[in-house]
């Protein structure tokens, strides 16, 4: 026979049962406005791939995504902020290898790791282009190393800031060729590409999509893509590994979407799920490629935090010996 107890128990769970069944059914993710911070200023290439990607979220969401630039401190600033946001999904970094590798090397005072986003997806990829001054006489790499070799610091390099990821790629240039250029810090590309169109200095490390206008009009002479073999999309592009004294340079500057620590793996898995639509989106992936952005295989959130971690110890390997800002 049933006692008190079990009564009272039982009452219990039937006015729990009623609760939950009354109760407002929990709201998928997302139900509101989604924010992706771009760590750069606006109308530069960073925040027109981030504006591309948030037009192709918005449709596949169904909700709406509002770009945030928030620029200063190398992309710490922006950083910052989506580190400190709430990891409900809502604020998410579209961020690039600056913001999100190069910055927390190169200035362990920017109060950051990569370690500490959470991976979402890799979204963009931009080859870099070694270029130079028609003026300088050197059509391929093969003669550059020759000449620098023979003149120590002899040629310059334009770089946008001493730890700026045009830095970097100037180091990997300089280390796989066994060469010493003299490298000139600028504060921004526009003064850089202003001085190498106008022979103040020799050569310079650009995003292929900025540099191969200049290419086309003859005002500037490429050297070589750094990767590590053709682009399909430009097959006529030679690399900077094609000769015979450098070998195994690969600098591309990427883009991916990440978010604050402890972002829930639903929300990470749904957000992962819709960028690889949008990269299997034919009509969206040649808009891109046309602009001069590498096709991007859909990779998972797990290997994209694999990517990160590469990518860390690639730079910190580079850093070595470099005077860091």
């Amino acid at each position: 026979m049933p006692t008190l107890m079990d009564a009272r128990a039982l009452v219990r769970g039937v006015l729990m049962a009623f609760a939950v069944a009354l109760a407002p059914a929990a709201h998928a993710w997302p139900d509101k406005p989604i924010t992706l911070v771009v760590p750069n200023p606006a109308g530069g290439a960073a925040d027109n791939l981030a504006r591309g990607f948030a037009e192709e979220m918005s449709k596949r969401l169904k909700q709406t995504v509002v770009v945030e630039n928030v620029g200063g401190a190398s992309g710490a600033l922006g950083a910052q902020k989506v580190l400190r946001a709430s990891a409900d999904g809502y604020t998410l970094i579209f961020g690039n290898t600056s913001d999100m590798v190069v910055t927390p090397i190169a200035n362990p005072s920017a109060g950051y790791a990569t370690r500490d986003f959470t991976p979402v997806a890799l979204v963009g990829l931009t080859p870099m282009a070694l270029v130079a001054r028609p003026g300088l006489g050197i059509t391929h790499v093969d003669q550059l190393v020759a000449q620098a070799k023979a003149r120590p610091n002899g040629l310059t390099v334009g770089t946008t800031g001493a730890s700026s990821f045009q830095a970097f790629s100037t180091v990997a240039l300089q280390k796989a060729g066994g060469i010493d250029l003299l490298a000139v810090p600028y504060k921004g590309g526009a003064p850089l590409a202003t001085d190498l169109l106008g022979g103040q200095i020799d050569l310079a490390v650009m995003a292929m999509p900025g540099a191969m206008p200049h290419v086309r009009a003859g005002k500037l002479t490429l050297l070589g893509l750094l990767v590590d073999k053709r682009l399909p999309s430009a097959p006529e592009l030679p690399t900077v590994n094609e000769g015979s004294a450098v070998k195994g340079v690969t600098m591309q500057i990427w883009a991916g979407i990440g978010g604050p620590p402890g972002l829930p793996a639903p929300v990470v898995e749904t957000l992962n799920a819709t960028v690889r639509d949008i990269l299997l989106d034919k009509d969206f992936n040649e808009r891109r490629i046309r602009n001069g952005d590498l096709p991007v295989t859909p990779i998972s959130a797990a290997e994209f935090g694999r990517f990160l971690a590469a990518e860390v110890d690639k730079f910190r390997a580079l850093a070595t010996g470099m005077k860091l800002e």
